[in-house]
């Protein structure tokens, strides 16, 4: 900006006050702008991080979760039991789906008895053990009556995420796939 001259004698400079308001009006939009990226990361991820699906098992009765472990669709969960009355090892998988649920995908026994399915799916013997594929059994969640005997564990992809002697015998239990915004409120 050019000096003007107001009169003849007398000569304003309006360059420093408009190099200063310049700095000061950029250095508040900068500032703006930094503070809506912040807000938008912070709600995006709270979105994500609140959004993402986990595996909850609970108590049915009082509500107390035991395990609470992130998952995403595909994961693998099994069920490893000692059939209560027959003694003999029972695995069940489970596909975590994308709405959420629980599709079987495979049962794994060591023989026949009280509660075992004889007709299930695709069935094949594999190394003394009953194999049943092809499952089309989906499940919104599923409730057992812990047994600390009964359930040897619960794995994810390969992973023990607890025993069954780790959770309280003989009480009502949930296990279901949850966003972690609806675990969270749950629980406050």
């Amino acid at each position: 900006m050019k000096n003007k001259v107001l009169s003849s004698d007398t000569v304003v400079s309006l360059e420093p006050k408009a190099r200063k308001s310049f700095l000061a009006s950029s250095y508040k939009k900068n500032l703006t702008l930094l503070g809506v990226a912040a807000v938008i990361l912070l709600l995006t991820f709270s979105v994500y991080y609140l959004g993402q699906p986990i595996l909850v098992i609970y108590d049915q009765q009082t509500g107390e979760s035991f395990v609470e472990v992130p998952t995403h669709t595909d994961d693998l969960l099994e069920y490893n039991w000692i059939h209560s009355f027959e003694h003999i090892p029972w695995k069940e998988r489970y596909r975590i789906m994308d709405n959420h649920k629980l599709q079987l995908v495979e049962i794994q026994v060591a023989g026949f008895g009280a509660g075992i399915p004889e007709n299930k799916g695709k069935m094949t013997v594999e190394n003394g053990m009953v194999i049943m594929r092809e499952l089309e059994d989906r499940f919104d969640y599923i409730s057992w009556i812990n047994s600390n005997t009964a359930l040897s564990s619960i794995v994810l992809n390969g992973k023990t995420i607890v025993l069954g002697s780790e959770m309280p015998h003989h009480h009502p239990l949930k296990l279901e796939i949850k966003r972690r915004l609806n675990t969270w409120l749950t629980n406050r």
